[in-house]
């Protein structure tokens, strides 16, 4: 695992849902890579890329639009991209991290603002959250920044995100 790998880690239970981040990142990108979601329970919370280390998305495409690079981010190549009909990528990301655009790229998804990094700034995202809840951070540190009340927001946001699915009572088992 690379020394410089960082991911975005998104404290939920600081988040005041401004969106202030899916601005910053619309305006650097033209399209947002990090979109705001209203929860069943009527929180704003943002959903975006875990740059996982095992990533299914990754595994998914089968061009290889969705690669690994040295730093361990995961980056889409629009280049390579066919825009699926199955859109396998989307459906592999357990985040909800990869989103279909309807456009003439096919899908987007948050690359760490490469080249803001390139030039030593930090993501758009983490320079505008106005509550401090986004950080740029190695997946120790993460681990670190995780507190019992992160754990409860992250939860109840990945409900929403990925819901359980239950199958419904069959009539001939009642």
């Amino acid at each position: 695992m690379p020394a410089e790998e960082k991911i975005l880690f998104i404290d939920y239970s600081r988040c005041i849902g401004c969106e202030s981040c899916e601005a910053a990142c619309r305006f650097v990108h033209e399209r947002p890579r990090i979109n705001m979601t209203r929860t069943t329970g009527g929180i704003m919370a943002p959903v975006y890329c875990r740059h996982c280390e095992s990533a299914a998305c990754v595994k998914a495409c089968p061009r290889g639009a969705l690669q690994k690079a040295l730093d361990s981010s995961v980056l889409l190549n629009p280049v390579l991209c066919a825009g699926c009909e199955t859109k396998n990528c989307i459906l592999a990301c357990p985040f909800g991290g990869v989103f279909c655009t309807g456009l003439e790229e096919a899908v987007v998804k948050c690359d760490l603002c490469q080249r803001r990094r390139a030039v030593g700034m930090a993501p758009a995202c983490v320079e505008m959250c106005p509550c401090g809840a986004i950080h740029l951070v190695t997946r120790a540190e993460a681990l670190e920044l995780s507190t019992e009340e992160y754990e409860v927001a992250h939860r109840k946001v990945m409900e929403h995100v990925r819901p359980v699915i239950t199958s419904l009572p069959r009539r001939d088992r009642e």
